[in-house]
């Protein structure tokens, strides 16, 4: 609730206080002359919204002249603020509505449009805030937005994350009730608030193989080292990965964006004075040849990888098939990571051949450049670029 992000996810348990913070949330925003619209997709959880407002004020409602609608769930405030509580399984229903502070209820089982289609346009004329609360289902549109919020790092974007046991006024005896007759993925979903693997996931075991620390040099003495590194500009990271290839885990990485090349080739060259690989598998489809050929004039012992529909399935599947073998340990980071546990697969219908790509709104800049490094130590450097087509 102190959090300034415009965008806040909220992945929670079951009972573990989510409508009644934002209900605690809802009246404070509307005391400060702010509309609120409060969405859930059944009857019953905006019924429990609204009884938690009502429950939320300290002072009798008539104390504060606060006119209340129950049978339209409307609470309007003397300052002008307002409380409105609409059930919404049809997203289409929010249509036509406005608010500075948008609360989707349960949002991973409500229409994905619920947010990009409806939600976020009715928050336009004042830059309004959104908050989204969810026990989760699978790795659905909540888990990928849920995801934006963990690798954003301007500000506008947070995620947080809680089990059911975080909630203090939640009794033993109450915890035991609703997990007695639970099976152990029922479980991990509704009380740990675990995104659970689905069909569309590419790398798994990764709690397994995120182990790693950042390490140093002297560490690696005597060792092979070698690298990944895909490049961005703008919008786009740029990201390095360095692995020993003795040890097979990650030893250091680097992630960055919205600066010339110049200065990111400086980067690269920065950390493998650092660590001297004895090879870094540059994706080079993103920075072109020239670019590439100055890494190459810095003295670093850059590989060209030309990234095709044909050379990137293979690419990723040989890390996702290190992670299940847990052959590589990386460097644990909630960016690094949760771009690897958001990763989808997509199987044509028509050719049944597999594809890979971030989510819409997420990179892969990252798991790209994990998956050139150990790419790279599994095959031998036989020239100085590597193109499947």
């Amino acid at each position: 609730m102190r959090s300034k992000a415009k965008r806040k996810l909220v992945c929670a348990g079951r009972r573990g206080g989510k409508t009644t913070g934002m209900a605690i949330l809802a009246i404070e925003s509307a005391l400060a002359g702010r509309r609120i619209l409060e969405a859930a997709p059944t009857s019953d959880q905006t019924t429990a919204f609204w009884d938690a407002c009502k429950a939320a004020l300290v002072e009798p409602i008539t104390a504060k002249k606060i006119y209340v609608n129950n049978s339209e769930r409307l609470m309007i405030f003397p300052n002008g603020g307002r409380i409105r509580a609409k059930t919404a399984w049809d997203a289409n229903t929010l249509r036509g509505d406005h608010a500075d502070l948008l609360i989707l209820d349960e949002y991973s089982i409500m229409d994905e449009s619920a947010w990009g289609e409806v939600g976020a346009p009715m928050l336009l004329d004042n830059n309004g805030d959104a908050v989204f609360i969810f026990t989760p289902k699978s790795r659905n549109h909540a888990y990928r937005l849920y995801q934006r919020a963990v690798v954003e790092d301007d500000g506008r974007w947070e995620a947080f994350h809680f089990t059911s046991m975080d909630n203090p006024h939640l009794s033993e005896e109450a915890l035991a009730e609703i997990t007695s007759d639970m099976t152990e993925d029922a479980y991990r979903q509704e009380i740990l608030a675990e995104f659970l693997e689905n069909s569309g996931t590419v790398f798994r075991n990764l709690l397994a193989c995120t182990t790693a620390q950042p390490s140093t040099p002297e560490a690696h003495r005597g060792h092979t080292i070698i690298a990944g590194c895909d490049w961005g500009k703008q919008s786009d990271y740029s990201a390095f990965s360095f692995g020993c290839l003795d040890c097979h885990c990650e030893v250091a990485h680097d992630r960055f964006n919205q600066i010339d090349y110049a200065f990111q080739v400086q980067r690269l060259k920065a950390l493998a004075d650092k660590w001297n690989p004895a090879v870094i598998l540059t994706e080079l489809n993103s920075i072109g040849q020239p670019v590439f050929e100055q890494v190459q004039r810095l003295g670093l012992p850059a590989v060209g990888f030309n990234t095709t529909a044909q050379s990137k399935p293979p690419l990723i599947e040989n890390l996702a098939l290190a992670l299940e073998k847990s052959e590589w340990q990386f460097i644990d980071n909630k960016v690094w990571t949760a771009e690897l546990e958001a990763y989808e697969r997509t199987v044509s219908a028509s050719t049944g051949r597999s594809s890979y790509s971030a989510p819409d709104g997420m990179n892969d800049d990252t798991v790209i450049s994990r998956a050139l490094m150990v790419w790279q130590a599994n095959k031998p450097r036989a020239s100085t670029l590597v193109d499947f087509a």
